[in-house]
């Protein structure tokens, strides 16, 4: 969309040398503090400069009150604006309570993948009433049966498609009716005459060719496509590996449904990154701004279950009370052994759980990634364990204790090296989402069978520990 008329050259960013949320931060006070004294036509101009980017955000940090009432004052092509550029969620706290026929008002001046995803976000009858109050739903409607996080979510069907049997002459006039919107394009798609994909034309190509020539003599027939129920995370996979700047979506019969562009999986990979990060740390899909609520269903639950395996463990160590009351000392070094586990099997953890989400680790190489991070885990505990078992002789002067806590601490990191990379490992042969639960099972079995390693071994040498 041109938006040439509300982001004037100098109003990107008033301090190119300060944090953008401070000056973000201080356009909400001013603008806040614009419509509480009353000056809404001043705060309309003062808005009106800002990026559309900027625009969503500064809306988000308004009182919901204020926020509400200066979205009534805001014409719908503005609102338009802000919605290309925000999550979904925020499209539907912004304006999802609208009544139908307001919201069809904006959501026809969106592009259509913006328009579904909103869409989505809403009750399906309330989604129904709107779809019929908009002007021309039938791209929306077509957009809204597959999944938001599938090919068929993420592509458009706006895109310039030629047939094969057009000559040069008419497939470039077919570009001239784009007008302004073809400035962004550098191919075009060719399909046959029942609509499949048969392959792709560059426009210098096009512009170049005699006038004589068919689009199907001179288009380029090896062209990478993906079908309507690929994984966005796939498309994104291929587009990144063959270096694309369009990737087409086909249906079962080989038709060409639409084109994923590349600027549409920018956020997709932050966006799968992001996840990623959440689940291994059992927060996914919480957001700072959003409500308590989520925050609780999403954390809460899980720190029972890590309560549940901290109990684990300590009836683990309950069954070496009564060496842990001959040598106390055993008491200081059980934090030393555990959290090393813990850390080295997060480490582990996290790159495995990432490296499949990239297609690094395909499924044959699994016990290749296994042998490699139980080797890591043996060169991690013979240099850790010879450090920690000579700090645990100069401090307590006990050659034994110092083998001891060095043998559970090379133990240990084999433990945190198997189990890092076995567990989502496992969890993917089980076909379940490696990064949900993989480090709270991981830290418990480095805690319990670091636990036992230790005291174990403890037990058995007590006699030269007292």
């Amino acid at each position: 969309m041109d938006q040439s008329q509300i982001t004037p050259p100098d109003s990107r960013t008033e301090d190119q040398s300060r944090p953008l949320e401070e000056v973000i931060q201080e356009l909400v006070e001013e603008l806040e503090r614009l419509l509480e004294s009353g000056h809404r036509l001043e705060a309309l101009e003062r808005f009106g400069g800002l990026h559309p980017v900027d625009q969503g955000e500064v809306l988000e940090g308004l009182p919901r009150g204020l926020r509400r009432s200066f979205l009534d004052d805001l014409e719908a092509s503005v609102v338009a604006d802000i919605l290309e550029y925000l999550e979904p969620e925020e499209s539907a706290e912004l304006i999802g309570d609208r009544e139908p026929a307001e919201l069809a008002e904006v959501l026809d001046l969106t592009d259509a993948d913006v328009a579904v995803d909103l869409l989505q976000q809403i009750p399906e009858e309330k989604q129904q009433e709107t779809l019929e109050a908009m002007a021309d739903p039938a791209e929306v409607t077509e957009l809204l049966q597959y999944q938001d996080d599938t090919a068929g979510g993420l592509m458009t069907s706006d895109y310039p498609v030629v047939s094969e049997t057009t000559n040069t002459p008419n497939a470039l006039d077919q570009l001239r009716l784009l007008g302004p919107d073809a400035e962004d394009i550098n191919s075009v798609l060719v399909v046959d005459d029942q609509r499949r994909l048969v392959g792709s034309l560059s426009i210098t190509r096009l512009a170049l060719a005699r006038s004589s020539a068919m689009v199907g003599d001179i288009m380029d027939r090896d062209i990478d496509s993906v079908s309507s129920e690929t994984d966005q995370e796939e498309c994104a996979r291929v587009m990144q590996r063959y270096n694309l700047n369009l990737l087409p979506v086909l249906d079962g019969e080989g038709r060409l449904t639409g084109v994923i562009l590349a600027e549409d999986l920018v956020d997709v990979v932050a966006e799968e990154a992001t996840e990623d990060m959440f689940r291994i740390a059992s927060v996914g899909g919480e957001r700072i701004p959003g409500p308590l609520t989520n925050s609780l269903c999403s954390r809460l639950p899980w720190l029972y279950i890590n309560l549940t395996t901290a109990f684990l463990a300590a009836v683990m160590v309950s069954l070496f009370e009564d060496t842990i009351a001959r040598v106390v000392a055993l008491a200081v070094f059980l934090p030393v052994v555990a959290s090393q586990g813990g850390i080295g099997g997060t480490q582990t953890v996290t790159l495995v759980v990432r490296s499949m989400a990239l297609g690094e680790v395909p499924s044959r190489l699994g016990l290749r990634l296994l042998a490699r991070e139980l080797a890591l885990g043996l060169i991690h505990g013979v240099a850790l364990g010879v450090v920690v078992g000579f700090i645990a002789y100069l401090w307590k002067g006990n050659f034994t204790l110092g083998v001891v806590l060095g043998l559970a601490m090379l133990g240990n990191m084999l433990v945190a090296g198997m189990f890092g990379a076995g567990v989502p490992l496992l969890l993917r042969q089980l076909r379940l989402d490696p990064a949900v639960s993989s480090a709270v099972f991981v830290t418990t079995f480095t805690d319990v069978i670091g636990f036992v390693l230790f005291l174990g071994l403890a037990t058995i040498f007590v006699d030269h520990l007292v």
